[in-house]
């Protein structure tokens, strides 16, 4: 199958040079020449500064209003490089990878997102994004909220890493966000890798649109791996693949509509049994109860990777914590904004103009 990385904003592009590090097609677009100058793998050709009348090349200081706006404005610049990529091949699926909090990427991703649906309607249009962390304040929070709401009515899927995962991290904070950026290159691109090959039980490009497909509603990607002479239960590992521990989103696994499970690893290690037992558990949780698998015994390999991605989630704890938090937020700021232009009013009232304090000044003309 084919699948094209377009990286919208600062962390959007970081995360799309990690995919055109490992040889996918990608994208960069950005309001800051600084940042996309900063890539190290995305061709100089596929890199796309816009925006450029609004900021001088200079980002848009976390704006989505900004980023909407220098969107809109070079959209026809992206839309001729975009087809330039596709040719005459088609697409199967669109990854816009962006910065739920950030100004570009929030402001600038549903307006790409709804082009790319009515350029492309055979394509599907999944969203990538990064929540951001709860101690960035609320401004990213709001700027996360509006974005969740604007892309459930264009893409088909959102898949949502949080940020906040980070916080379990030791390393430094430059690690920690190239940790999370990887996580997401490393999920994404070794399902994508999966799909179409032979095993025996194969998944095909079909089975991963239909999942993908889930009416603007959430996605995750979990993921699990282990050198093959260290698994003392084949079923665990599975199963760690669509708990807490595999999945970089706080979702109710339970209101899942879809699933797709794809297991790789040396034949002697892939157990009917352990393996049909763990989908079988997966199976009965979701709401659903509907899981494509893919099996792929590898004698090349002395490890066994699981990826499980689970769609159509309307409950995630992680996401409703930011809508909840914007929405108090938006209430309590839109309250006080009237009652500072009511005191406003208040104070300017009765105040004469100029012409009652000056009668008979005349201006020449």
């Amino acid at each position: 199958m084919r699948a094209i990385i377009i990286g919208v904003g600062q962390c959007g592009t970081k995360i799309a040079d990690l995919f055109s590090l490992v040889d996918f097609e990608a994208i960069a677009v950005n309001t800051s020449r600084g940042d996309l100058d900063y890539l190290r793998h995305i061709p100089a050709e596929r890199r796309i500064l816009i925006g450029e009348s609004l900021t001088g090349g200079k980002g848009v200081n976390a704006n989505p209003v900004l980023g909407r706006e220098a969107m809109k404005r070079d959209l026809p610049l992206v839309m001729r490089k975009v087809s330039s990529m596709v040719g005459y091949e088609d697409v199967d699926i669109f990854f816009l990878t962006f910065g739920f909090g950030g100004g570009t990427g929030a402001g600038g991703t549903p307006v790409l997102a709804a082009a790319l649906k009515e350029e492309y309607p055979e394509a599907l249009v999944v969203a990538v994004g990064a929540l951001p962390l709860k101690e960035e304040g609320i401004r990213p929070t709001i700027n996360a909220a509006i974005t969740i709401d604007k892309l459930s009515k264009v893409a088909d899927s959102i898949i949502a890493i949080d940020n906040n995962k980070l916080k379990e991290s030791d390393e430094d904070i430059a690690r920690a966000y190239e940790k999370i950026n990887y996580t997401i290159v490393e999920r994404i691109g070794s399902l994508l890798a999966l799909i179409d090959i032979p095993g025996e039980q194969t998944l095909d490009a079909s089975d991963l649109k239909f999942v993908l497909k889930a009416f603007g509603s959430f996605a995750t990607v979990g993921y699990a791996k282990a050198r093959a002479d260290q698994i003392r239960s084949l079923s665990r590992l599975i199963e760690r693949s669509f708990e807490s521990e595999g999945l970089y989103l706080e979702a109710r696994v339970e209101s899942a509509l879809y699933g797709l499970v794809a297991i790789h690893g040396p034949p002697e290690v892939l157990k009917a049994k352990e393996i049909f037992e763990a989908l079988d558990e997966l199976t009965g949780r979701i709401k659903g109860k509907q899981i494509f698998r893919g099996f792929y015994p590898d004698s090349r390999t002395r490890e066994v990777e699981v990826v499980t991605l689970l769609s159509g989630i309307y409950e995630s704890k992680s996401i409703e914590e930011i809508i909840l938090t914007a929405k108090d937020y938006a209430r309590s700021f839109m309250k006080a904004k009237a009652e500072a232009e009511e005191k406003k009013r208040e104070l300017l009232t009765g105040l004469p103009d100029f012409d009652d304090l000056y009668p008979g000044a005349e201006v020449n003309e």
